[in-house]
């Protein structure tokens, strides 16, 4: 289906409700638009696909624009096809390694192993690449860090490899919390991160922290700014992203108002990532 990015999050949370075995996100066109590929397991009635499919679409909210175009494929290990068809990442100072490949050449890059699974934060989304090089270039060694809806928690992971001192990974989605974990676990470091099944409001009141990231979409972000500014410490720099170029503005003035001051961004068309300072 193609949908507008603003979407994504909700269309592809729709997708796993209803039963898919993995959704690919590609850009669609110059137009800022969308093109999601989602596989399903047969045999499958497609009327029977399609009505849950619609059901789901429902409960996240876009049952009226969203529209899946539905076909069925021959047997072909399509999702392990898939699989097998990525190759490591090198991201600023990482090189991402999606599960089943093997780091060669890494440049001394920091190595970041990443499991699939139900969890957003694989390396390949635009917006985790933005988050990930300006982890690079705004975290200090030592720093307290927060990672607000983890996900893969490729994001805390970079902070660690980079010296952060504490890090808390935070989501309120157990599916994504056993990936986090099982990704932690793989790159040895589960010692070293602490995880939380928390609300991102009530998981700030654990600060205060140098360096808050939060790669969760505009809406979000907007509402949890008042917490997240009291979560940062004088000085503390937050990054923002899973926002579209057309809401920086609007967040920015946002953010003004509770005392955060834009510092960086970063782009990659329809998306943004903001670096704010308190």
């Amino acid at each position: 289906m193609v949908i507008p990015p603003a979407l994504e999050e909700q269309v592809v949370a729709g997708l796993w409700d209803s039963g898919c075995l993995g959704v690919q996100v590609t850009a669609s066109g110059r137009a800022p638009r969308l093109l999601l590929d989602a596989y399903f397991p047969g045999p499958a009635s497609l009327r029977r696909l399609d009505e849950r499919l619609r059901r789901s679409l429902l409960r996240v909210g876009v049952g009226r624009v969203a529209r899946a175009r539905l076909r069925t494929v021959s047997a072909g290990r399509w999702v392990e096809r898939w699989q097998r068809s990525l190759r490591p990442m090198s991201i600023g100072d990482f090189v991402v390694v999606p599960e089943g490949c093997a780091a060669s050449a890494l440049n001394r890059r920091h190595v970041l192993r990443v499991r699939f699974g139900q969890a957003f934060g694989t390396g390949e989304h635009a917006t985790t690449r933005m988050c990930l090089r300006l982890i690079g270039a705004h975290l200090r060694s030592g720093e307290q860090v927060i990672d607000l809806g983890t996900g893969s928690a490729i994001l805390a992971m970079a902070a660690t490899r980079l010296g952060a001192g504490r890090v808390i990974a935070v989501d309120n989605d157990p599916a994504a919390l056993v990936v986090a974990k099982a990704n932690l676990a793989d790159n040895g470091l589960g010692g070293r991160v602490e995880v939380r099944r928390s609300d991102a409001a009530a998981a700030c009141l654990l600060g205060p922290f140098d360096l808050a990231l939060a790669n969760i979409g505009a809406s979000t972000i907007q509402r949890l700014l008042p917490a997240l500014t009291r979560a940062l410490a004088p000085g503390g720099r937050a990054i923002l992203a899973g926002l579209l170029i057309d809401d920086e503005e609007r967040l920015v003035r946002a953010a003004a108002g509770c005392g955060l001051v834009l510092l960086a961004r970063r782009r990659s068309r329809p998306w943004s990532a903001l670096v704010l300072r308190r």
